[in-house]
């Protein structure tokens, strides 16, 4: 090395620097940094996952209150209970005296598979619309055939409603009914 000049002593040096700083950029830095960057990938896809973890837990008091309605609609919709005309009359006429609507007149019919019912109803808009709320809240086999309605008087709000209604009853239900309780 004493024979080279102080000129190509520094070149020599410069390009020593030079390929010590490209080797540590690309041996060491870029993988380095790679890695980082892998690592900071994973900690923001942890935190979504955690995010979307701790929203579902969140979210357990509401699905099981959710749950436990459903199960509570189901056993009710399978409580299977035998109804008579005249307590299907006598709910009707509850619901007819809670909403405020006058029954002008009945008619019970006679089916295998049920009863037949036509009512003549009056009352107001929404005194009719809640009285067929409760209708449709009361009984599922309780089922609107028919419904058609027309103003009484001009001057009033009054509407006439003629109502014809199916209770889905068997006489096969109320047989399985029988031999399941005796």
């Amino acid at each position: 090395m004493s024979n080279l000049s102080r000129r190509e002593k520094i070149l020599l040096f410069i390009l020593f620097v030079t390929v010590v700083f490209f080797a540590y950029y690309y041996l060491l830095y870029q993988p380095i940094q790679a890695e980082q960057q892998n690592l900071e990938n994973q900690i923001a896809n942890t935190q979504s996952e955690y995010t979307t973890v701790l929203s579902r837990v969140n979210q357990i008091e509401d699905l099981e209150r959710e749950l436990a309605n459903l199960k509570r609609e189901r056993e009710e919709r399978l409580e299977v209970v035998v109804r008579e005309a005249e307590e299907i009359l006598a709910a009707i006429d509850f619901f007819a005296r809670e909403s405020d609507v006058e029954i002008r007149s009945y008619q019970k019919g006679d089916a295998e598979n049920g009863y037949p019912f036509t009512f003549n109803l009056e009352g107001e808009y929404f005194e009719l619309l809640s009285f067929l709320k409760m209708l449709d809240n009361w009984d599922y086999r309780l089922v609107v055939e028919n419904l058609s309605a027309n103003n009484i008087q001009q001057g009033e709000n009054l509407i006439g409603v003629t109502l014809n209604l199916f209770y889905h009853q068997s006489d096969e239900l109320r047989d399985f009914i029988e031999r399941a309780a005796g």
